[in-house]
């Protein structure tokens, strides 16, 4: 059934009315989420025997004694503490004090602009967290510092010793808000389903249905704000409590209609034009609850300083003098971030902006390729919707890192390599192919050990008539890989240094900081405090057999895979959102599903993808290391959930049909018994085929009887 022109243009009014009260909410700000956090910390420090000496922007001169509980001073003493911070944001810089005082201290805070002339900005303050201001004295500089001066009275000898235990130095800005575009889509999204739905049921007055459906949401969404806010609140904290529960109450009318709405697609068989509009609906609140998860974090991080390699990436793509020129990064991510500063401008919130989007991006992009590779929509929509609610992927799309990017083009080259729906062209797969493989190599130059063996794959599955062709795609990827080799062996003497000085990295970080035994060529921990990665270029192999037995590796490596892919532990739940022993359940049941179908070359992936990577993570290097993998290992846990269900709802339908079956034959027996008047017995045939052929031969029956 298509669409006739009259629910066309019902449904385009519906639409307009409600993209018109979306953007007045928006407006009127019902649908901002607020930040509960609006200090940056430019300095936050616990003084105790394990932090002393001071650091490298902080200096503690005097009479200071170092205990467990912090810096004291007794009768007599005096000390000073000096700290030098760094203030790239907005906002008033306040400080925090805490400890224990004393009847005869006198302390003094002052500030300097140029850590040469200080003026007091405050004396005699309480070691009771109470906030002293300090933008009216110094302004709003890059470099503030600030000094703690301390001194005991020798009138007052007796009683406990003062004590500093710590002390907070924040930027206090206005609260942050972000308008959470996601949710407020519902909207739009939940009238348009209600007409679908009730045209289903019903066609006439699908269009008041929606409007009702609309006027519905506009009133809870306006309810929401006068029940929470108030006539006089304390606005800020309000509205915080409010932009995180306004979203679990608007998605919860727009979950009943969607499953609504597929009860009667999976009736129909999704036969009908509106009984296939289903995966987008579902496609849809993932995207809108996904986003709104992302967003809701990014307004709590917002303030706070962004990763050094984040840093890194910043810096190299303000100094870039030609599409190379990205030091010892690779250069895609480089280039993501100036195209995108030049198109939005230069921030580090905007750079957290773009990673959400590619986030949001991969949830689509990760609902097409597994709905297109196994044939089920519903297995597309529950992957995406597993990767929307993983909470270390929600908190690393607010990083700003390449991550995202990474995943999205891993993501396309398998869908380039394995997927054949028998719409796309040669030449497409060719392109996609090269552009994929491009992409993935140039943001991390050690793909190749996956680029190469899917292309192989690709180049055996077309036929040796094509392998001239495919070898174009490979040529392609080799020539935009060739310049960055000739970059790193002019500025660093290696072709390979910025795949290789991850392996120096990991040599520092294992001998020098973790074991503490050093190495050949490895750096002192002095060194490593201004530099992690001094020493000899060495590469994985150097590093994995040089350094190591082959016992070790074997038994480090086996540790990683148990750990990431086969264990409920804290690396299994960055790649599946969860430690749950029934989602652990459902993965195994997923895993031993595919390891004996078709779909197993999703196993061979993982163990290219994941390389010496489980390795180095026993070492309890970061977790986004082995993200790269989280997309298929949350396909297997789809897979078994997915495989339970439609066991479940296949038996349920069997049975369905047995009993309506057994239903219709007993009445038919006794309809017989009361029209023939007799008490024979009656056989009461069992239905295996349709009804009426049931019906056919019972009638048959006791005409023969008769």
């Amino acid at each position: 059934m298509e669409l006739s022109y009259k629910q066309r243009w019902e449904l385009g009014l519906l639409v307009v009315l409600s993209v018109v009260v979306a953007a007045a909410a928006v407006t009127a700000g019902r649908f901002d989420l607020v930040s509960a956090n609006r200090a940056g910390v430019m300095y936050d420090k616990s003084y105790s025997q394990a932090a002393f000496p001071g650091g490298a922007n902080e200096w503690i001169e005097g009479d200071w004694a170092v205990k467990p509980e912090g810096l004291t001073l007794t009768a007599g003493q005096s000390g000073t503490l000096t700290i030098r911070v760094e203030n790239d944001q907005e906002g008033r810089l306040v400080a925090f004090l805490y400890g224990r005082a004393n009847r005869g201290l006198h302390s003094y805070v002052m500030v300097s602009e140029d850590g040469h002339i200080f003026r007091e900005v405050a004396r005699d303050v309480s070691l009771d967290a109470e906030r002293v201001h300090l933008t009216s004295s110094v302004g709003h500089g890059e470099v503030t510092w600030f000094r703690l001066q301390w001194d005991m009275d020798q009138t007052f000898p007796v009683g406990a010793p003062a004590t500093l235990s710590r002390m907070r130095v924040v930027v206090l800005g206005p609260p942050f808000t972000i308008p959470n575009l996601p949710i407020a889509s519902l909207l739009i999204m939940g009238p348009a389903l209600a007409y679908v739905l009730r045209s289903l049921i019903r066609p006439s007055g699908a269009l008041s249905y929606g409007l009702a459906v609309l006027c519905g949401l506009a009133a809870l969404t306006e309810a929401l704000a006068g029940w929470k806010i108030g006539e006089n609140p304390q606005q800020w904290w309000e509205l915080v409590i409010l932009s995180r529960e306004r979203a679990g109450y608007l998605m919860v009318p727009y979950v009943v209609l969607l499953v609504l709405l597929g009860w009667h697609a999976r009736a129909g068989r999704g036969s009908s034009p509106l009984e296939r509009a289903l995966p987008f609906f579902a496609l849809g609140g993932v995207l809108a609850w996904g986003g709104s998860t992302r967003l809701g974090a990014l307004a709590e991080v917002a303030w706070s300083r962004l990763d050094p390699d984040v840093v890194n990436y910043l810096l190299l793509a303000e100094g870039m003098s030609s599409p190379y020129d990205t030091g010892s990064r690779e250069p895609l991510w480089v280039w993501v971030i100036k195209g995108w500063f030049g198109l939005v401008g230069n921030s580090p919130l905007n750079l957290r902006y773009l990673t959400v989007i590619l986030s949001l991006l991969l949830l689509m992009l990760a609902y097409k390729l597994f709905r297109d590779y196994t044939g089920s929509t519903l297995l597309g929509i529950l992957v995406a919707w597993l990767l929307s609610v993983n909470p270390y992927l929600v908190s690393l799309s607010l990083r700003g890192l390449r991550e995202e990017a990474y995943l999205i083009s891993v993501l396309c080259l398998f869908y380039f390599v394995f997927v054949h729906n028998g719409k796309m062209s040669f030449r497409n797969q060719a392109v996609g192919l090269a552009l994929s493989g491009a992409a993935a190599q140039l943001l991390r130059f050690n793909s190749y050990m996956f680029v190469l063996p899917l292309w192989v794959v690709w180049t055996w599955r077309q036929g040796a008539g094509r392998f001239k062709a495919c070898t174009l795609s490979l040529a392609f990827i080799i020539i935009v890989s060739v310049p960055h080799l000739v970059h790193n062996y002019q500025q660093f003497g290696d072709p390979l240094y910025s795949m290789n000085v991850h392996f120096v990295w990991a040599r520092n970080i294992e001998f020098v900081m973790l074991k503490d035994i050093g190495c050949d060529g490895c750096p002192t921990r002095e060194e490593m405090e201004v530099n992690s990665t001094p020493g000899p270029s060495l590469g994985a192999f150097e590093y994995l057999f040089g350094l190591h037995s082959v016992q070790e590796v074997m038994s480090r490596t086996a540790q990683g895979y148990l750990d990431l892919y086969l264990r409920p532990t804290d690396l299994f739940e960055t790649q599946t959102g969860t430690q749950s022993r029934i989602a652990y359940a459902f993965y195994l049941l997923g895993l031993g599903l595919i390891l004996f179908n078709q779909y197993r070359v999703v196993l061979a992936v993982i163990v290219l993808l994941a390389n010496a990577i489980p390795f180095v993570m026993t070492l309890g290097f970061d977790q986004r290391l082995a993200i790269q993998t989280a997309p298929f290992v949350t396909f297997i846990l789809a897979y078994g959930l997915w495989w339970s269900f439609e066991r479940v709802t296949h038996l349920s339908h069997a049975l369905g049909a047995s009993a309506r079956a057994i239903r219709h034959s007993t009445e038919y027996g006794f309809w017989h018994i009361l029209n023939t008047g007799t008490r024979r017995k009656v056989r009461f045939p069992f239905v295996r085929g349709k009804l009426d052929t049931g019906e056919a031969a019972w009638h048959a029956r006791t005409r023969g009887g008769e």
